[in-house]
């Protein structure tokens, strides 16, 4: 977050203990507020969420028919991957 950027509204969270003491532990050491600290683990991670949640959503979109999956066969097709060799040596990263 920019620092110029004025603060919103608060909100109120409540968390299990073990993750309050790591966050307080987090803002002493730092000599950050609790607040802080929470609002940077948010800002760091809140798009990988929302990222997350956009598969979760076109997955159901998938599954319900709403939209239609692009066969590979169409794609590698449009791409010109028709005849391209496979390298299989990034097989074995894949699982």
């Amino acid at each position: 977050m920019n620092p110029t950027t004025p603060l919103g509204r608060p909100i109120s969270v409540r968390l299990p203990e073990d993750l309050r003491e790591r966050v307080e532990a987090l803002a002493k050491a730092t000599r950050r507020s609790k607040g802080d600290v929470v609002r940077e683990v948010l800002e760091r991670d809140l798009s990988e969420l929302e990222w997350e949640q956009r598969i979760i959503d076109r997955a159901a979109d998938l599954r319900s028919g709403r939209v239609q999956a692009v066969p590979l066969i169409v794609v590698e097709r449009e791409l010109g991957l028709n005849d391209a060799p496979v390298d299989t040596s990034i097989l074995n990263e894949v699982e």
